[in-house]
This record gives structure tokens, C-alpha cells and sequence, in this order.
């Protein structure tokens, strides 16, 4: 009896002793382990040293010898639920990987090359990430970019976007803007006083609101094949460059100027609310140049403007424009001195002045407060690129496409000084 009671405890030991090879306890269970191994041990020498044993602490013993088997397997299923744990991150961070890879740069300029539209290159690109273990909805393929391409467009926009990353992005497909147009000196508007007896009389609110929707916007570059790249990098990066700078350049001149097409053009870009205007409304004021001194009309735009909590000004003005206001002279017969733009900006009341040969003649400057004009749309950040192969002309065709709108948000938030004699 003993001997085979004996030979059970040690059986136990060795299980309990596998656990520990596999090193995936912590130092507190490990601990728990050893600790049961060694009372295991202790029951073999007291067998060893008492051939006599009665049966009533043999059974004794194995109920505490069950005992710490319950506790092992307990441990047993909480060490598998935790390997599973760690085989769904490690399956995690290799899926998550695979967008830092060079397959995947790759396999996306393959799916740029290899795709005759939008569609398509979202099949294609779409049936790698899944072949890679991503789980995506329809649609939200170009939200999966490779490191190295989403790197490169993040890189142009920091460095070619400019004012635009100070607009206010909402991130919504639309956006409405709601404003309430009743005066509020009128007597329907106002607060009034109250004598027991009367009847009191509610405002009237008149609200009036605009859409504010997004468009494609595309760019689309033709390379001739017998101009060669030595590499996907090379020519991912060619392609961006181009396509990413001249889709920001034609964002911020519909913004500011709007895009100088007919309004019938099939070209037009129509969804951005241009800055420049000839009238006054609820958003924008104008105003015509009239002081004998520049800096006088300068200073009275921009303090025209609604600005309560003092957010930060944009002006855009001419180079000529910000010299002539930069330039100073005690008298004609004095060294004239120029101040920085910083100076300038003190003078005129705004935070940043950025000097652009957009304006021409019809407009001496705008100004406009960043954070009151709404973008929507997905923007530049997340394109749909394909390509196809133009046989007759032996080409190579890319083509950048993004979606994107915005908006003046802030009532009287912006405004507009015209030349004189306008």
C-alpha cells in the first residue's frame, strides 16, 4: 500500500515540477509550487522512514495531496488562458507589423500599378490587408497605409500644408452651420421687464443655416515608361510629392481666392467657402481701403472682426504690401528702417501674417480667425491612389484622389480689405 501510494505522490511531484519548467508562472504561483513540491517530498521520506503507516493518515494524506491538484489545475487553466492571451497579442503586433514591412510598400505600389480605378485599387490593396490578417470593412481600405507611405504624406503636409492644419477639421462627411440672424438690439431679442399683471412676451429667434458638403478632388500625373525609377520607394515618392502638393496648393486658393473656374466647368471645386468677397454678410466683413496710411486700414479690418475670446488672426497680404508696412522712415531726408513681420503683426492686431501673390488686384488683404472655418471630408491625409497603363501613349497614369469641403464657421469671424476706389 505504501509503496504504491508512494509511487502516486511521486508521479504528482513530476507534474508539479513540469510546471515550473515552462517558466510562464509568476514569482507568487512559482512560489506555491515549490512549496507543495517540498510537502510532497517531506510525505515521501516520512513513507520512506515509517513502513508501518496507517491507512487512516494514508487517506489523509492523499485528501491533501488532491487538494493541491485542484490548486494545480486551476493554475494549469489560468497559465493556458494567459498563453492564449499572449498568442492573440503577439498575433496582434504582427498584423500591426505588417504595415511597417517592405512587403507591404510593395504589395501597395503593386496595387496602385495593377489597378485601372478607385475600385479596383481597393480590391487589390484590400485582398493584401486581409491576406495579412486585418479584419476591415468595405470602404476602409485606404484607412490602412504602409508606414512608409503614410510617413511620406504626413511629411508633405507638415511641410506644404501650412495654415491649413490651423482650420478647424471636424472629421464629418457634412456639417451644418446654424446662426441665429435676429439683431440683438432688437426689442424681440432683448431681455425685458416684467409688472404683475402683464402678459410676457417671448424672443423671437429667426436661425438660418448652411450645408457644409465635401467633393473628389483629384490630381492625376502621367510618366512616360521611359522614364525609369530604380525602386517602388522611388517612384511612390515621385508620385506623392507631386500629386500631395499640387492637391494642397488648389485646396488653399479655393479657400482664400476660390479656383478662378467658371462656375459651369466640370473642373470647378466648388465645395470650399472662398474668403474673398465683395459684400458684407454674417460671416465676413468688408471694408474698402480709405487712410492715407496702409497700416490704418490693416488695423481697422482685423479689429473688425468678432473675436471675443481672442483666438488667434490670419492676415494674408502682398509682399509689396507687408515691405510698405514694415517700412519705416522719420523723414524724407532719414535711413529708412525695416521692422520684422512680428512688428508688423503687433501693429495690424493679428497673430501670423502670410505674405501670397493669389490676391492680385481685386484684393489688398484678407484676414480670418483659422479655428472658424469647418473642413469635413477625409482630406488629403487619407487618399485613394490607382493607376493604369496608357498603351497608345506608352504611359504610366497615377492618379490621387481625396475628399474634402469646408466652410467660414464664426459669425463675422473673417474679413476683407478691397483697394481703393472699389
Amino acid at each position: 500500500m505504501n509503496k504504491e501510494f508512494k509511487t502516486y505522490i511521486e508521479a504528482e511531484i513530476s507534474r508539479f515540477n513540469a510546471m515550473l519548467e515552462k517558466n510562464a508562472l509568476s514569482d507568487e504561483d512559482k512560489q506555491m509550487v515549490e512549496n507543495h513540491i517540498e510537502q510532497l517530498k517531506s510525505i515521501v521520506d516520512k513513507i520512506d522512514n515509517s513502513e508501518n503507516a496507517e491507512t487512516e493518515n494514508i487517506e489523509s494524506l492523499r485528501n491533501a495531496i488532491e487538494e493541491m491538484g485542484k490548486q494545480m489545475e486551476a493554475l494549469r487553466e489560468k497559465i493556458g488562458v494567459e498563453n492564449a492571451n499572449n498568442e492573440d497579442k503577439e498575433k496582434e503586433t504582427m498584423v500591426e507589423n505588417y504595415l511597417s514591412t517592405k512587403n507591404a510598400f510593395s504589395d501597395f505600389a503593386a496595387a496602385i500599378r495593377n489597378s485601372k480605378n478607385s475600385a479596383e485599387f481597393k480590391e487589390n490593396w484590400g485582398t493584401k490587408l486581409v491576406e495579412n490578417g486585418f479584419t476591415i470593412s468595405e470602404g476602409s481600405e485606404c484607412a490602412f497605409l504602409p508606414e512608409a507611405v503614410r510617413s511620406e504624406i504626413t511629411d508633405l503636409w507638415d511641410r506644404n500644408a501650412g495654415w491649413l492644419k490651423d482650420l478647424n477639421d471636424t472629421g464629418a462627411k457634412k456639417y451644418y452651420i446654424r446662426h441665429n440672424t435676429s439683431d440683438q438690439n432688437a426689442e424681440t431679442s432683448r431681455a425685458k421687464g416684467w409688472k404683475k399683471g402683464d402678459t410676457k412676451v417671448g424672443q423671437s429667434i429667426n436661425f438660418a443655416a448652411k450645408l457644409v458638403d465635401s467633393q473628389f478632388i483629384y490630381k492625376i500625373q502621367e510618366i512616360d515608361l521611359q522614364t525609369r525609377f530604380e525602386s517602388d520607394e522611388a517612384l511612390i515618392s515621385y508620385v506623392l510629392g507631386e500629386l500631395v502638393d499640387q492637391i494642397l496648393y488648389e485646396i488653399k486658393r479655393a479657400i482664400l481666392v476660390g479656383d478662378g473656374r467658371d462656375d459651369s466647368s466640370p473642373y470647378k471645386i466648388s465645395k470650399f467657402e472662398t474668403l474673398a468677397k465683395d459684400t458684407t454678410d454674417a460671416y465676413t466683413i468688408v471694408s474698402t481701403c480709405e487712410s492715407d496710411f496702409l497700416v490704418d486700414d490693416m488695423r481697422a479690418m482685423v479689429d473688425g472682426i468678432h473675436n471675443p475670446n481672442s483666438k488667434p488672426v490670419y492676415v494674408f497680404m502682398s509682399k509689396a504690401d507687408l515691405r510698405q508696412l514694415s517700412r519705416i522712415q522719420g523723414s524724407e531726408t532719414s535711413t529708412p528702417l525695416y521692422v520684422s513681420t512680428e512688428q508688423v503683426c503687433e501693429q495690424i492686431g493679428c497673430s501670423r501674417i502670410i505674405t501670397t501673390d493669389l490676391l492680385g488686384a481685386d484684393y489688398k488683404a484678407i484676414a480670418f480667425i483659422p479655428n472658424e472655418y469647418v473642413l469635413v471630408g477625409e482630406g488629403p491625409l487619407n487618399p485613394v491612389m490607382y493607376s493604369w497603363h496608357e498603351g497608345y501613349q506608352n504611359k504610366d497614369v497615377y492618379r490621387y484622389e481625396c475628399v474634402g469641403g469646408g466652410a467660414i464657421k464664426g459669425l463675422q469671424s473673417s474679413a476683407v480689405l478691397l483697394p481703393a476706389g472699389n
